[in-house]
Protein backbone atom coordinates (compact mmCIF):
# COMPACT_ATOMS: atom_id res chain seq x y z
CA UNK A 1 0.00 0.00 0.00
CA UNK A 2 1.10 3.66 -0.60
CA UNK A 3 2.46 5.58 2.46
CA UNK A 4 0.93 8.01 4.28
CA UNK A 5 -1.22 5.51 5.88
CA UNK A 6 -2.57 5.49 9.99
CA UNK A 7 -2.03 1.95 11.52
CA UNK A 8 -3.64 1.46 14.56
CA UNK A 9 -2.17 -1.39 16.20
CA UNK A 10 -3.42 -3.76 19.67
CA UNK A 11 -1.03 -4.45 22.39
CA UNK A 12 -1.90 -7.51 24.35
CA UNK A 13 -1.22 -10.78 22.61
CA UNK A 14 -0.60 -8.73 19.29
CA UNK A 15 2.88 -7.05 20.24
CA UNK A 16 3.36 -9.26 23.34
CA UNK A 17 2.54 -12.40 25.21
CA UNK A 18 -0.69 -11.36 27.57
CA UNK A 19 -3.85 -13.98 28.59
CA UNK A 20 -1.39 -16.95 28.61
CA UNK A 21 -0.28 -15.09 31.89
CA UNK A 22 -3.71 -14.76 33.23
CA UNK A 23 -4.63 -18.11 31.98
CA UNK A 24 -1.94 -19.30 34.47
CA UNK A 25 -3.29 -17.76 37.45
CA UNK A 26 -6.53 -18.74 36.89
CA UNK A 27 -5.50 -22.71 36.70
CA UNK A 28 -3.61 -22.27 39.79
CA UNK A 29 -6.48 -20.54 41.51
CA UNK A 30 -9.13 -23.28 40.27
CA UNK A 31 -6.05 -25.93 41.83
CA UNK A 32 -6.52 -23.58 44.96
CA UNK A 33 -10.34 -23.92 44.91
CA UNK A 34 -10.61 -27.49 44.25
CA UNK A 35 -9.00 -27.69 47.72
CA UNK A 36 -12.39 -26.40 48.94
CA UNK A 37 -14.98 -28.87 46.24
CA UNK A 38 -15.02 -26.72 43.46
CA UNK A 39 -14.51 -28.07 40.38
CA UNK A 40 -11.74 -26.64 37.61
CA UNK A 41 -14.80 -26.50 35.14
CA UNK A 42 -16.67 -24.51 37.47
CA UNK A 43 -14.19 -22.37 38.21
CA UNK A 44 -13.54 -21.40 35.05
CA UNK A 45 -17.28 -20.91 33.89
CA UNK A 46 -18.33 -18.78 36.91
CA UNK A 47 -14.70 -16.61 36.49
CA UNK A 48 -15.71 -15.67 32.56
CA UNK A 49 -19.38 -14.79 33.37
CA UNK A 50 -18.22 -12.64 36.23
CA UNK A 51 -15.49 -10.98 33.66
CA UNK A 52 -18.47 -10.79 31.69
CA UNK A 53 -20.45 -8.57 33.71
CA UNK A 54 -17.59 -6.61 35.55
CA UNK A 55 -15.63 -5.20 32.39
CA UNK A 56 -18.64 -3.89 31.25
CA UNK A 57 -18.77 -2.28 34.83
CA UNK A 58 -15.00 -1.58 35.45
CA UNK A 59 -12.41 -2.11 32.70
CA UNK A 60 -10.31 -4.66 32.30
CA UNK A 61 -6.73 -5.07 33.55
CA UNK A 62 -4.92 -7.01 36.69
CA UNK A 63 -6.67 -5.22 39.51
CA UNK A 64 -9.86 -5.79 38.17
CA UNK A 65 -8.94 -9.09 37.62
CA UNK A 66 -7.63 -9.76 41.09
CA UNK A 67 -11.40 -7.89 42.68
CA UNK A 68 -12.99 -10.34 40.12
CA UNK A 69 -11.32 -13.42 41.82
CA UNK A 70 -12.68 -12.38 45.39
CA UNK A 71 -16.39 -12.20 43.78
CA UNK A 72 -15.74 -15.65 42.30
CA UNK A 73 -14.99 -17.04 45.83
CA UNK A 74 -18.48 -15.49 47.09
CA UNK A 75 -19.65 -16.72 44.24
CA UNK A 76 -19.27 -20.61 44.40
CA UNK A 77 -19.77 -20.55 48.10
CA UNK A 78 -16.59 -20.23 49.86
CA UNK A 79 -17.08 -17.40 51.02
CA UNK A 80 -16.43 -17.62 54.33
CA UNK A 81 -12.78 -18.81 53.51
CA UNK A 82 -11.59 -15.80 51.60
CA UNK A 83 -9.18 -14.38 54.42
CA UNK A 84 -7.51 -17.59 54.41
CA UNK A 85 -7.41 -17.39 50.54
CA UNK A 86 -6.84 -14.20 49.82
CA UNK A 87 -3.00 -13.38 50.02
CA UNK A 88 -2.19 -16.41 47.71
CA UNK A 89 -4.62 -14.35 45.33
CA UNK A 90 -2.84 -10.85 46.25
CA UNK A 91 0.20 -12.54 45.64
CA UNK A 92 -0.58 -13.84 42.43
CA UNK A 93 -2.18 -10.34 41.20
CA UNK A 94 1.02 -8.88 42.27
CA UNK A 95 3.27 -11.46 40.23
CA UNK A 96 1.61 -11.03 37.47
CA UNK A 97 1.75 -6.96 36.99
CA UNK A 98 5.80 -7.82 37.24
CA UNK A 99 5.56 -10.29 34.68
CA UNK A 100 8.81 -9.88 32.35
CA UNK A 101 7.09 -8.74 28.89
CA UNK A 102 7.52 -11.25 25.97
CA UNK A 103 7.53 -9.54 22.79
CA UNK A 104 5.74 -11.40 19.79
CA UNK A 105 8.13 -12.75 17.11
CA UNK A 106 9.10 -10.13 14.74
CA UNK A 107 7.84 -7.22 16.53
CA UNK A 108 10.10 -4.84 16.76
CA UNK A 109 11.56 -4.85 13.63
CA UNK A 110 8.66 -4.81 11.55
CA UNK A 111 7.43 -1.94 13.48
CA UNK A 112 10.36 -0.11 12.90
CA UNK A 113 9.78 -0.75 9.23
CA UNK A 114 6.09 0.26 9.11
CA UNK A 115 7.12 3.34 11.00
CA UNK A 116 9.35 4.60 8.18
CA UNK A 117 6.29 4.50 6.10
CA UNK A 118 3.20 5.01 7.70
CA UNK A 119 1.67 7.02 11.09
CA UNK A 120 1.84 4.26 13.36
CA UNK A 121 -0.75 4.10 16.56
CA UNK A 122 -0.66 2.03 19.47
CA UNK A 123 -4.33 1.96 19.91
CA UNK A 124 -5.25 -0.46 23.33
CA UNK A 125 -7.88 -0.53 26.15
CA UNK A 126 -7.71 -1.50 29.62
CA UNK A 127 -6.13 0.16 33.38
CA UNK A 128 -4.28 3.58 31.80
CA UNK A 129 -1.79 3.25 34.07
CA UNK A 130 -1.06 -0.68 33.67
CA UNK A 131 -1.06 -0.59 30.18
CA UNK A 132 1.01 2.71 29.92
CA UNK A 133 3.58 0.99 31.85
CA UNK A 134 3.60 -1.93 29.68
CA UNK A 135 4.24 0.18 26.52
CA UNK A 136 7.42 1.45 28.51
CA UNK A 137 8.45 -1.93 29.57
CA UNK A 138 8.23 -3.21 26.40
CA UNK A 139 11.15 -1.08 24.91
CA UNK A 140 8.67 -0.31 21.80
CA UNK A 141 7.38 3.34 22.71
CA UNK A 142 9.76 5.00 20.47
CA UNK A 143 8.52 2.88 17.83
CA UNK A 144 5.31 4.45 17.84
CA UNK A 145 3.91 8.35 16.71
CA UNK A 146 1.40 8.13 19.00
CA UNK A 147 -0.05 5.86 22.00
CA UNK A 148 -3.70 5.80 23.20
CA UNK A 149 -5.23 3.94 25.94
CA UNK A 150 -9.26 3.93 25.92
CA UNK A 151 -11.69 2.15 27.82
CA UNK A 152 -13.13 -0.05 25.64
CA UNK A 153 -12.95 -0.59 22.09
CA UNK A 154 -16.12 -0.45 19.74
CA UNK A 155 -16.86 1.61 16.75
CA UNK A 156 -17.57 4.85 19.21
CA UNK A 157 -14.25 4.29 20.26
CA UNK A 158 -12.91 4.72 16.66
CA UNK A 159 -14.45 7.07 15.43
CA UNK A 160 -13.67 9.07 18.68
CA UNK A 161 -9.63 8.20 17.95
CA UNK A 162 -9.46 9.15 14.06
CA UNK A 163 -11.49 12.05 15.09
CA UNK A 164 -8.94 13.15 18.17
CA UNK A 165 -5.85 12.18 16.17
CA UNK A 166 -6.87 13.76 12.68
CA UNK A 167 -6.88 10.41 10.83
CA UNK A 168 -9.22 9.76 7.91
CA UNK A 169 -11.40 5.96 8.85
CA UNK A 170 -10.73 5.32 5.24
CA UNK A 171 -6.92 5.57 5.16
CA UNK A 172 -6.70 3.99 8.70
CA UNK A 173 -5.97 0.19 9.56
CA UNK A 174 -6.49 -1.15 12.98
CA UNK A 175 -4.55 -4.59 13.28
CA UNK A 176 -4.57 -6.92 16.61
CA UNK A 177 -5.53 -10.17 17.53
CA UNK A 178 -9.29 -9.69 18.70
CA UNK A 179 -12.55 -10.08 16.67
CA UNK A 180 -14.69 -8.48 18.92
CA UNK A 181 -12.31 -5.27 19.92
CA UNK A 182 -9.49 -5.20 17.13
CA UNK A 183 -11.66 -6.23 13.62
CA UNK A 184 -15.45 -6.03 13.83
CA UNK A 185 -15.84 -2.23 15.41
CA UNK A 186 -13.01 -1.07 13.09
CA UNK A 187 -14.47 -1.89 10.34
CA UNK A 188 -17.76 -0.89 11.81
CA UNK A 189 -16.25 2.47 11.58
CA UNK A 190 -14.94 2.43 7.99
CA UNK A 191 -11.41 1.70 8.84
CA UNK A 192 -9.16 -1.24 7.19
CA UNK A 193 -8.83 -4.12 9.83
CA UNK A 194 -6.09 -6.80 9.58
CA UNK A 195 -6.52 -10.40 12.08
CA UNK A 196 -3.48 -11.52 13.66
CA UNK A 197 -4.80 -14.55 15.17
CA UNK A 198 -3.29 -15.39 18.59
CA UNK A 199 -4.05 -18.97 19.96
CA UNK A 200 -4.02 -17.46 23.96
CA UNK A 201 -7.13 -14.82 22.97
CA UNK A 202 -8.71 -14.32 25.71
CA UNK A 203 -12.45 -16.09 25.29
CA UNK A 204 -14.56 -12.60 25.60
CA UNK A 205 -12.63 -11.77 22.67
CA UNK A 206 -13.19 -13.73 19.99
CA UNK A 207 -16.21 -13.08 17.68
CA UNK A 208 -17.44 -14.84 14.33
CA UNK A 209 -16.13 -12.58 11.15
CA UNK A 210 -17.94 -12.47 8.82
CA UNK A 211 -18.23 -14.97 6.28
CA UNK A 212 -18.88 -13.16 2.70
CA UNK A 213 -15.38 -12.21 1.28
CA UNK A 214 -14.76 -8.45 2.76
CA UNK A 215 -11.82 -6.52 0.95
CA UNK A 216 -11.53 -4.84 3.87
CA UNK A 217 -10.73 -7.42 6.19
CA UNK A 218 -7.30 -8.91 5.77
CA UNK A 219 -5.65 -11.80 7.73
CA UNK A 220 -2.09 -12.52 8.28
CA UNK A 221 -0.64 -15.65 10.07
CA UNK A 222 2.55 -13.45 11.44
CA UNK A 223 2.81 -10.13 13.06
CA UNK A 224 5.88 -10.12 10.29
CA UNK A 225 3.74 -10.76 7.35
CA UNK A 226 2.59 -6.86 7.63
CA UNK A 227 5.55 -5.62 6.12
CA UNK A 228 4.27 -6.96 2.74
CA UNK A 229 1.38 -5.86 3.01
CA UNK A 230 2.28 -1.89 3.82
Amino acid sequence: MHPGLTLFIDADDTLWENNVYFDSVISRTAMRLAEYGVSSDRTRDALLAIERQRTRAHGYGSLNFGASLEVLCEHVGIGASLDEIRPFLRTEIASLRRKRLELLPGVADTLAYLRRRHRVVLFTKGNHDEQWDKVVRSGLRDLFHQVDVVREKDQGAYLDAARRLGASPARSWMIGNSPKSDILPARAAGFGAVFVPHPGTWALELAELPETQDPGILRVERFAELAAIF
